[in-house]
């Protein structure tokens, strides 16, 4: 007999993994890979890293610089790309997870997630 897992174990499972809340998000995201620009769309944030979506697929493991607004305010970060996958669209959806944010920027991403949730 072979065990099952049952819908809410894995999803409990997927939460686990998150260590803060993710904010949804809709700003125009420049990212630097390899030496050169990328132009994307931030579809999610949260203090450890973000979800991008970009016209062609990156490569995991590469290292990334990105700079975002939130708020009126510049953020610059950097980072490792964690995973990449197509969209239905055609475009491509890769997570990053940050390695450093400058000071400030930490401090307005901690805070535009935690106003997401009240």
């Amino acid at each position: 007999m072979t065990p099952s897992l049952s819908f809410p174990s894995v999803v409990q499972q997927v939460a686990d993994r998150r260590r803060a809340h993710r904010a949804r998000l809709a700003v125009a995201v420049t990212i630097t890979v390899a030496g050169r620009l990328v132009d994307a769309v931030g579809a999610d944030v949260s203090p450890g890293g973000m979800r991008l979506v970009a016209a062609r697929a990156e490569n995991v493991g590469d290292e990334v610089s990105l700079v975002f607004f939130l708020n009126g305010d510049i953020v610059c970060a950097r980072g490792t790309i964690c995973w990449c996958a197509p969209t239905r669209r055609g475009l491509f959806m890769f997570g990053v997870k940050f390695s450093a944010v400058e000071e400030d920027g930490q401090a307005l991403v901690a805070s535009y997630c935690l106003a997401s949730v009240s």
